[in-house]
């Protein structure tokens, strides 16, 4: 009888855990690796002209895996010289999206599209504005997510 009663409890015990569980919210893994590549795209974002920050989101390469307003970049010391140049003379860069899309490709890897708008500020207080369109490809190394591939562009006046 007591084994009996027994097994009669871990039965229920095991019913009402399992209810629970299919009653509860499933974690989306799709929703949690958006609201990550967000998170990383903001933190590259803020770091404006510091363009060591922002490298630090960009995987190392050798293939011609960053490109911007048409040029192709070989190699990421080559985009990282480039980038560095660019922004010689410029005190503040304020990126403002009106767009941002995040498509999930595995649960390694994301693109995430936008467009918006950028207001540059040079050290001698001139400031300049222009749209842009963005895409990059985020893959998860090592615990952390990085830019496999980027592109960057200045729409043409219409």
């Amino acid at each position: 009888m007591r084994k009996a009663a027994s097994l009669l409890i871990a039965l229920v015990c095991i019913s009402c855990v399992a209810a629970f569980q299919a009653g509860s919210d499933p974690v989306d893994h799709d929703t949690v690796i958006r609201q990550s590549i967000l998170k990383v795209h903001q933190e590259m974002t803020e770091a404006g002209p510091d363009v060591d920050t922002f490298f630090d989101f960009i995987l190392d390469f050798d293939n011609g895996m960053i490109i911007q307003d048409g040029m192709l970049f070989k190699t990421s010391n080559e985009a990282y010289d480039a980038v560095k140049k660019g922004y010689k003379g410029v005190s503040k860069v304020e990126r403002v999206y009106d767009q941002t899309y995040v498509q999930v490709l595995s649960s390694e890897s994301a693109v995430l599209t936008g467009t918006g708008n950028t207001t540059v500020t040079l050290t001698d207080g001139r400031t300049f504005d222009s749209k842009f369109a963005v895409s990059m490809v985020f893959v998860l190394r090592g615990g952390q997510w990085k830019v496999l591939h980027g592109h960057y562009s200045i729409p043409n006046p219409r």
